[in-house]
């Protein structure tokens, strides 16, 4: 009982990994499929004495065609068409051979030795091409179902990835927030957040160099550390430092993060502070200033200070903060999109509702060129 449960468990995983290939990728593997049994139509007639060639390609359509549907038979489990198709090659089979034996072509005689050799060899020759396929389809399956594994774990990892960087929308007090992000593949590096408590509110992006799973896991580092220590230390002070120390501690080497925040706390009024980030965005009345700090990226040195700097906003002023992902766009000709293109954006659509100048930002980053890295950007405004 227990050995037909593992088989019909077996039978199981076999259909869900065959239901995730695409009908594309299956296309492929049927004409694999048609050239491989079309060879062995053309060997099995090396072992005949008649023939010609307008009949050279009844053997090779046919043996191909069989093939290829019992392949996809297979492949999308059509048990029907695998129990069908078999008469039918054996009836098929049968009328060919009395055709070709009321109909003989030309004949040439070949002597006894000379016919022993083809006729070993052909049959040599499909068993090896028949053994080959099997090993191949086997190959597929084991393989394929190691890749799907690993396949669900990195979907597992991106809904995960989705649920720590969510797109923000929200207003507190007299501030309005935007943000999203957008992973180049199914985990990003890149992290937007949002933080409020009481009367204060922190607001940053993250940008964790490289791609993947490991900047991913460093990402969900960043974001722990930064709700600790302002949870523990009820304001942006010594923020930068909390979180350096965290990725110094953990990281890999070769790994950093860059860092850019706005805070309010009533104590001290709005602050920001970069870590080797890109420049904040100001736009006030069309007008655009850029607002930037020395500091180090996250992760580079254990001992490195951070300074945080005051920051006033007027009525309707807007703060944009984006990740290199948007920047770093390249056309066909090689030219990169740049931060001033992404300035020039901000003057034009400053005036308009935060989620619109956002899809201004992803639009012009997408008309220039591909997207080849996480894009991200926050946005804030001080509403009336």
């Amino acid at each position: 009982m227990d050995s037909f449960r593992a088989i019909i468990r077996r039978w199981e995983v076999d259909r869900e990994f065959w239901d995730t290939i695409p009908n594309s990728s299956v296309l492929i593997l049927l004409v694999v499929s048609f050239c491989l049994f079309a060879a062995i139509g053309t060997i099995s007639q090396l072992e005949n004495s008649t023939g010609s060639l307008r009949r050279f390609w009844v053997a090779p359509l046919l043996t191909g065609g069989f093939a290829v549907g019992y392949t996809w038979s297979a492949v999308r489990r059509k048990w029907l068409g695998l129990i069908v198709l078999f008469p039918i090659q054996i009836v098929v089979a049968s009328l060919l051979s009395r055709y070709m034996q009321r109909h003989p072509g030309a004949s040439f005689t070949l002597p006894d030795e000379a016919h022993r050799w083809l006729e070993a060899n052909s049959v040599a020759a499909m068993i090896f091409v028949t053994m080959g396929f099997a090993m191949l389809m086997s190959f597929i399956r084991r393989e394929g179902k190691r890749f799907a594994r690993t396949h669900a774990e990195m979907q597992l990892a991106g809904e995960i990835h989705k649920s720590l960087v969510p797109t923000i929308e929200r207003r507190i007090g007299e501030y309005e927030f935007y943000a999203t992000s957008l992973a180049s593949g199914m985990v990003g590096g890149d992290l937007v957040d949002l933080i409020a408590q009481d009367e204060y509110w922190l607001a940053y992006v993250a940008d964790v160099s490289g791609h993947g799973v490991s900047s991913g896991v460093l990402m969900a580092m960043i974001k722990s550390s930064a709700h600790t220590t302002t949870r523990l230390r009820n304001g942006s002070d010594g923020l930068l430092e909390g979180i350096n120390a965290v990725l110094c501690s953990l990281k890999a080497a070769n790994m950093f993060a860059t860092f850019a925040f706005v805070a309010y706390s009533p104590q001290s009024g709005l602050r920001y502070s970069l870590a080797g980030h890109l420049p904040i965005v100001q736009w006030r009345l069309n007008q655009i200033e850029l607002l930037a700090s020395g500091n180090l990226p996250l992760g580079v040195f254990s001992d490195t200070p951070f300074e945080s700097l005051p920051l006033y906003l007027q009525k309707d002023d807007v703060l944009v903060m984006v990740t290199d992902g948007l920047t770093e766009v390249f056309d066909k000709a090689g030219s990169e999109l740049g931060f001033s293109a992404i300035s020039d954006v901000v003057r034009d659509a400053g005036g308009r509702p935060l989620r619109e100048i956002a899809n201004a930002i992803f639009e012009r980053a997408r008309r220039h060129g591909p997207s080849s890295d996480d894009q991200s950007l926050l946005l804030i405004r001080k509403a009336a």
